[in-house]
């Protein structure tokens, strides 16, 4: 069982929707969602797109989003629903800080079965407009599991971890890509180019849920291919021992001992094909000097700064006491994203490589 299964909260919303909480609560949750979710397609008859199935599930739930992309924008929301007697909307303005991504309320001056009876006001403003797709599903996802409507009123969703976000967190990501339109174009992109690109994810994301950012829809489609997939973000970073050696005092008592800098992930997703397969990387690794990351990443700021891809050996990444990770050769795919260097790395069919010395499995692992 994972962390998350075993906190209070999650068991508790688990035991409220009549589900198996005992052994793992989580993933019995989201297939609750999914099921309730399937009756309702199955009664409208189909859905194409994401696009598609968040309106029917917004009209099952009687939910309306209200988006705000400036100051102003937030001003005529409250002034919209206060005059239409929801006085609670009136002390939103004090309710969105940095951390607060969105709030959801319960209108009061609507009939039960309006289907405007719940709002949610997704902060998309700066830098919170990248997560404004998920943010949405976030909103629907606590309207899911809601059992006690009565006692619902007013919820902010925050960046502060709690176990209740991180579960609706974990049910955003899975139905928020729908897996009867999300896995079949999955798998016809499989078969077409027999491993995973950022092209092809861009193309899945344009047909079938548009208004997803790339990064989420990476995630969500490295999580469901069907072969090894691991996903990085790499950029400038330091070892945990330099960061937390930066993060105290003693830098001024020792100046020489400054760390520097140095190309490394910063983001990992893998899913389970990889590691399955013995396939790893984790946080903090350093990206080899030669690998095509750091091609991309010394690149980034040139105009012409075109996504790279090949293959390179496993014998190139190495462990933290020069050990070579592994021999098998990988297919990377390599972008670049602001001050970071976005990859694919997938095994190229066909090579067994092995782990390094004293490591005994294929894989990628911390430096």
């Amino acid at each position: 069982m994972s962390t998350l299964d075993q906190e209070s909260e999650v068991i508790q919303v688990a035991d409220e929707l009549g589900v198996e909480w005992r052994t793992q609560p989580v993933n019995n949750i989201i297939r609750f969602c999914q099921k309730k979710i399937g009756r309702w397609v199955d009664d409208a008859g189909s859905v194409a797109t994401i696009a598609d199935l968040e309106r029917l599930v917004c009209t099952k739930l009687r939910l309306i989003f209200e988006e705000i992309r400036s100051d102003a924008d937030l001003d005529q929301m409250i002034q919209k629903y206060v005059a239409r007697g929801e006085a609670v909307f009136a002390t939103l303005k004090d309710e969105f800080d940095d951390e607060t991504f969105a709030t959801l309320l319960q209108r009061r001056n609507v009939a039960q079965e309006a289907p405007d009876q719940y709002v949610a006001i997704i902060d998309c403003r700066g830098a919170k407009a990248m997560r404004r797709f998920f943010t949405r599903w976030h909103e629907i996802a606590h309207l899911l599991t809601l059992t006690r409507q009565l006692q619902f009123h007013f919820h902010r969703s925050t960046n502060d971890r709690c176990p209740a976000e991180r579960l609706m967190d974990a049910i955003a990501s899975e139905v928020g890509f729908y897996d009867p339109i999300f896995a079949p174009a999955l798998k016809a992109e499989a078969q077409r180019r027999r491993r995973l690109s950022f092209d092809g994810v861009e193309a899945i994301r344009s047909r079938f849920c548009s208004d997803a950012s790339l990064q989420a829809t990476l995630f969500a489609a490295v999580k469901r291919f069907p072969t090894a997939v691991i996903y990085v973000e790499a950029g400038l970073g330091y070892k945990k021992q330099e960061e937390a050696l930066r993060r105290s005092n003693q830098l001024d008592l020792i100046p020489s001992a400054t760390p520097e800098a140095k190309l490394r992930v910063l983001q990992v997703s893998v899913n389970d094909a990889a590691r399955k397969g013995g396939y790893r990387i984790d946080r903090n690794m350093q990206v080899p000097g030669g690998s095509i990351l750091a091609r991309q990443f010394n690149s980034r700021e040139d105009a012409v700064s075109l996504p790279v891809a090949g293959v390179e050996s496993l014998n190139d990444w190495r462990h933290s006491d020069g050990t070579p990770v592994g021999t098998a050769r990988i297919h990377v795919e390599a972008r670049s994203q602001g001050e970071r260097v976005i990859a694919l790395i997938q095994p190229v069919r066909g090579h067994c490589g092995v782990g390094g010395a004293g490591h005994g499995r294929e894989g990628l692992t911390a430096s």
